[in-house]
Protein backbone atom coordinates (compact mmCIF):
# COMPACT_ATOMS: atom_id res chain seq x y z
CA UNK A 1 0.00 0.00 0.00
CA UNK A 2 1.93 2.84 -1.27
CA UNK A 3 -0.45 5.84 -1.04
CA UNK A 4 -0.15 8.18 2.50
CA UNK A 5 -4.26 9.41 2.30
CA UNK A 6 -6.67 6.85 1.04
CA UNK A 7 -10.76 5.73 1.27
CA UNK A 8 -11.81 1.86 2.29
CA UNK A 9 -14.70 0.20 2.59
CA UNK A 10 -14.09 -1.66 6.04
CA UNK A 11 -15.56 -3.51 8.53
CA UNK A 12 -14.40 -3.04 12.38
CA UNK A 13 -13.13 -6.28 13.89
CA UNK A 14 -11.63 -5.17 17.05
CA UNK A 15 -10.95 -1.86 19.21
CA UNK A 16 -9.35 -1.28 22.30
CA UNK A 17 -8.81 2.19 23.96
CA UNK A 18 -5.61 4.06 23.96
CA UNK A 19 -4.54 6.95 26.21
CA UNK A 20 -7.17 9.21 27.91
CA UNK A 21 -9.24 9.76 24.37
CA UNK A 22 -7.86 7.41 21.31
CA UNK A 23 -8.49 3.85 20.38
CA UNK A 24 -6.71 1.72 18.26
CA UNK A 25 -8.92 -0.52 15.39
CA UNK A 26 -8.34 -3.05 13.69
CA UNK A 27 -10.20 -2.69 10.34
CA UNK A 28 -10.80 -5.17 7.60
CA UNK A 29 -10.91 -3.63 4.31
CA UNK A 30 -12.26 -4.32 0.87
CA UNK A 31 -9.58 -2.84 -0.92
CA UNK A 32 -6.17 -3.39 1.20
CA UNK A 33 -7.24 -6.35 4.09
CA UNK A 34 -6.92 -6.53 7.77
CA UNK A 35 -5.04 -2.65 9.07
CA UNK A 36 -4.65 -1.80 12.20
CA UNK A 37 -5.12 2.34 13.01
CA UNK A 38 -5.59 4.73 15.41
CA UNK A 39 -8.88 6.86 15.77
CA UNK A 40 -7.60 9.94 17.67
CA UNK A 41 -10.26 11.73 19.83
CA UNK A 42 -12.69 9.24 19.12
CA UNK A 43 -14.12 8.55 23.14
CA UNK A 44 -15.53 12.29 23.18
CA UNK A 45 -18.96 13.10 22.60
CA UNK A 46 -18.21 15.41 19.84
CA UNK A 47 -16.22 13.13 17.90
CA UNK A 48 -17.08 12.79 14.44
CA UNK A 49 -15.63 9.22 14.20
CA UNK A 50 -17.24 7.36 17.07
CA UNK A 51 -19.99 5.64 15.14
CA UNK A 52 -17.65 5.33 11.84
CA UNK A 53 -15.01 3.31 13.91
CA UNK A 54 -17.60 1.37 16.56
CA UNK A 55 -17.30 -1.93 16.93
CA UNK A 56 -18.78 -4.21 14.11
CA UNK A 57 -19.90 -1.10 12.19
CA UNK A 58 -19.67 -0.99 8.30
CA UNK A 59 -17.92 2.19 7.02
CA UNK A 60 -16.26 4.67 4.45
CA UNK A 61 -12.99 5.58 5.70
CA UNK A 62 -10.18 7.83 5.13
CA UNK A 63 -7.12 6.93 6.56
CA UNK A 64 -3.52 8.54 6.81
CA UNK A 65 -0.30 6.16 6.22
CA UNK A 66 2.73 8.00 7.79
CA UNK A 67 5.77 6.86 9.06
CA UNK A 68 4.42 5.01 12.32
CA UNK A 69 3.04 1.39 11.76
CA UNK A 70 -0.18 2.31 12.29
CA UNK A 71 -2.13 4.15 10.42
CA UNK A 72 -4.26 7.30 11.06
CA UNK A 73 -8.35 7.56 10.83
CA UNK A 74 -8.87 10.93 9.24
CA UNK A 75 -12.46 11.06 8.16
CA UNK A 76 -15.34 8.42 8.54
CA UNK A 77 -19.25 7.85 7.31
CA UNK A 78 -21.43 4.71 8.85
CA UNK A 79 -23.12 3.16 5.89
CA UNK A 80 -24.44 0.29 8.20
CA UNK A 81 -23.79 0.30 12.38
CA UNK A 82 -25.09 -3.07 13.11
CA UNK A 83 -26.93 -1.69 16.24
CA UNK A 84 -28.40 -5.29 17.06
CA UNK A 85 -24.46 -6.98 17.05
CA UNK A 86 -23.87 -4.44 19.99
CA UNK A 87 -27.03 -4.87 21.64
CA UNK A 88 -28.36 -8.24 21.60
CA UNK A 89 -26.40 -10.49 23.92
CA UNK A 90 -26.54 -13.79 21.48
CA UNK A 91 -25.69 -11.65 18.59
CA UNK A 92 -22.52 -9.56 20.35
CA UNK A 93 -21.64 -13.30 21.07
CA UNK A 94 -21.30 -14.45 17.58
CA UNK A 95 -19.91 -11.08 15.86
CA UNK A 96 -17.08 -11.20 18.78
CA UNK A 97 -16.68 -14.53 17.60
CA UNK A 98 -16.44 -14.11 13.69
CA UNK A 99 -14.41 -11.30 14.14
CA UNK A 100 -12.13 -12.91 16.63
CA UNK A 101 -11.73 -15.23 14.37
CA UNK A 102 -10.99 -13.18 11.12
CA UNK A 103 -8.48 -10.82 13.06
CA UNK A 104 -6.90 -15.08 14.09
CA UNK A 105 -7.25 -15.75 10.27
CA UNK A 106 -5.46 -12.73 8.31
CA UNK A 107 -2.46 -11.09 7.46
CA UNK A 108 -1.94 -7.99 8.22
CA UNK A 109 -1.80 -6.00 4.61
CA UNK A 110 -2.90 -8.70 2.18
CA UNK A 111 -6.18 -7.89 0.09
CA UNK A 112 -8.97 -10.17 0.80
CA UNK A 113 -11.76 -8.86 -0.54
CA UNK A 114 -13.65 -11.92 -0.99
CA UNK A 115 -13.42 -12.46 2.84
CA UNK A 116 -14.61 -8.73 3.30
CA UNK A 117 -17.69 -9.52 1.04
CA UNK A 118 -18.21 -13.25 3.60
CA UNK A 119 -17.44 -11.10 6.26
CA UNK A 120 -20.30 -8.24 5.62
CA UNK A 121 -22.95 -10.75 4.88
CA UNK A 122 -22.52 -13.09 7.80
CA UNK A 123 -22.32 -9.89 9.93
CA UNK A 124 -25.91 -9.41 7.63
CA UNK A 125 -27.20 -12.77 8.77
CA UNK A 126 -26.85 -12.33 11.85
CA UNK A 127 -28.74 -8.79 12.03
CA UNK A 128 -31.79 -10.15 10.28
CA UNK A 129 -32.52 -13.73 10.85
CA UNK A 130 -32.75 -15.96 13.99
CA UNK A 131 -30.77 -19.04 13.52
CA UNK A 132 -27.31 -17.39 14.53
CA UNK A 133 -25.38 -20.60 15.04
CA UNK A 134 -26.12 -21.55 11.34
CA UNK A 135 -24.89 -18.20 10.30
CA UNK A 136 -21.44 -19.46 12.33
CA UNK A 137 -21.50 -22.32 10.69
CA UNK A 138 -21.38 -20.65 7.06
CA UNK A 139 -18.82 -18.51 7.84
CA UNK A 140 -16.45 -20.90 9.06
CA UNK A 141 -17.21 -23.29 6.34
CA UNK A 142 -16.67 -20.16 3.70
CA UNK A 143 -13.67 -18.90 5.37
CA UNK A 144 -11.99 -21.96 5.52
CA UNK A 145 -12.66 -22.34 1.62
CA UNK A 146 -11.28 -18.45 1.30
CA UNK A 147 -8.16 -19.49 3.07
CA UNK A 148 -7.71 -22.68 0.80
CA UNK A 149 -8.16 -25.15 3.61
CA UNK A 150 -12.08 -26.08 2.65
CA UNK A 151 -12.87 -30.23 3.90
CA UNK A 152 -12.86 -32.88 1.11
CA UNK A 153 -16.87 -33.49 1.59
CA UNK A 154 -17.27 -36.51 -1.05
CA UNK A 155 -16.63 -39.28 1.03
CA UNK A 156 -13.76 -41.40 2.95
CA UNK A 157 -10.14 -39.87 1.78
CA UNK A 158 -8.62 -43.24 2.54
CA UNK A 159 -11.69 -45.78 1.02
CA UNK A 160 -13.22 -43.21 -0.93
CA UNK A 161 -16.53 -44.47 0.37
CA UNK A 162 -19.42 -42.40 -0.56
CA UNK A 163 -21.32 -40.82 1.81
CA UNK A 164 -25.35 -42.29 1.36
CA UNK A 165 -26.07 -43.61 5.12
CA UNK A 166 -22.68 -44.31 6.08
CA UNK A 167 -21.27 -42.20 9.42
CA UNK A 168 -17.99 -40.48 9.37
CA UNK A 169 -15.02 -38.40 11.33
CA UNK A 170 -13.99 -35.17 9.99
CA UNK A 171 -10.17 -34.92 9.84
CA UNK A 172 -8.10 -32.33 10.16
CA UNK A 173 -4.82 -33.80 9.50
CA UNK A 174 -6.56 -35.76 6.38
CA UNK A 175 -8.29 -32.76 5.45
CA UNK A 176 -11.51 -34.06 5.31
CA UNK A 177 -13.97 -37.13 5.75
CA UNK A 178 -12.54 -40.43 7.01
CA UNK A 179 -15.45 -43.67 7.26
CA UNK A 180 -16.13 -45.18 10.90
CA UNK A 181 -14.06 -48.06 9.40
CA UNK A 182 -10.95 -46.49 8.23
CA UNK A 183 -10.73 -44.08 11.34
CA UNK A 184 -11.40 -46.60 13.97
CA UNK A 185 -13.47 -44.90 16.29
CA UNK A 186 -16.60 -44.43 17.20
CA UNK A 187 -16.51 -40.59 18.67
CA UNK A 188 -16.77 -37.91 17.07
CA UNK A 189 -19.37 -39.34 13.82
CA UNK A 190 -21.04 -37.28 11.58
CA UNK A 191 -24.24 -38.53 10.04
CA UNK A 192 -24.25 -38.62 5.79
CA UNK A 193 -26.76 -35.93 6.04
CA UNK A 194 -24.72 -33.32 8.29
CA UNK A 195 -22.08 -34.06 5.88
CA UNK A 196 -24.38 -33.06 3.31
CA UNK A 197 -25.82 -30.13 5.03
CA UNK A 198 -22.12 -28.96 5.30
CA UNK A 199 -21.96 -29.55 1.14
CA UNK A 200 -24.85 -27.43 0.82
CA UNK A 201 -23.53 -24.70 2.88
CA UNK A 202 -20.13 -24.21 0.87
CA UNK A 203 -22.56 -23.64 -2.55
CA UNK A 204 -25.42 -22.52 -1.03
CA UNK A 205 -26.87 -18.94 -2.58
CA UNK A 206 -26.47 -15.89 0.10
CA UNK A 207 -30.29 -15.11 -0.43
CA UNK A 208 -31.33 -19.09 0.09
CA UNK A 209 -29.48 -19.41 3.48
CA UNK A 210 -32.35 -17.86 5.83
CA UNK A 211 -34.76 -20.49 3.93
CA UNK A 212 -32.43 -23.79 5.17
CA UNK A 213 -33.63 -25.43 7.49
CA UNK A 214 -31.56 -28.13 9.23
CA UNK A 215 -31.95 -30.37 12.37
CA UNK A 216 -31.12 -30.12 15.95
CA UNK A 217 -28.72 -33.28 15.19
CA UNK A 218 -27.25 -31.28 12.28
CA UNK A 219 -26.35 -28.72 14.02
CA UNK A 220 -24.94 -30.58 16.99
CA UNK A 221 -22.79 -32.92 14.63
CA UNK A 222 -21.91 -29.84 12.46
CA UNK A 223 -20.28 -27.91 15.47
CA UNK A 224 -18.51 -30.11 17.41
CA UNK A 225 -16.81 -31.38 13.95
CA UNK A 226 -16.08 -28.12 12.17
CA UNK A 227 -14.80 -26.09 15.21
CA UNK A 228 -12.24 -28.59 15.99
CA UNK A 229 -11.07 -28.71 12.41
CA UNK A 230 -10.96 -24.59 12.00
CA UNK A 231 -8.81 -24.43 15.58
CA UNK A 232 -6.19 -26.96 13.95
CA UNK A 233 -6.04 -25.40 10.69
CA UNK A 234 -5.66 -21.74 12.17
CA UNK A 235 -3.85 -23.52 15.29
CA UNK A 236 -6.28 -20.60 17.40
CA UNK A 237 -8.89 -21.02 19.63
CA UNK A 238 -11.23 -18.06 19.78
CA UNK A 239 -11.86 -16.95 23.52
CA UNK A 240 -15.51 -15.39 22.04
CA UNK A 241 -16.04 -19.65 21.78
CA UNK A 242 -15.96 -19.33 25.56
CA UNK A 243 -19.21 -16.67 25.95
CA UNK A 244 -21.03 -18.49 22.80
CA UNK A 245 -20.82 -22.12 25.02
CA UNK A 246 -22.17 -20.45 28.74
CA UNK A 247 -25.29 -18.80 26.23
Amino acid sequence: MQEKNFLMESLVIRQRDYGENDKIITILGKEFGKIPAIAKGVRKQSSGLRGPTTLFAHSRLALYRGRGSLCTVTQGETLNPFLSLREELAKIAHASYIAELLDAGLPEGKPHDDVFLLALATFSLLELHDDLALAARFFELRFLRHLGLAPDLEGCRICRRRLFSSSFVLSPLRGGLLCQACHGKAAGLISAGTAQVMRQLLSIDLHKLPGLKISRQNHQEMKEAVIPYLDYHLDYSAKARVFLDSL
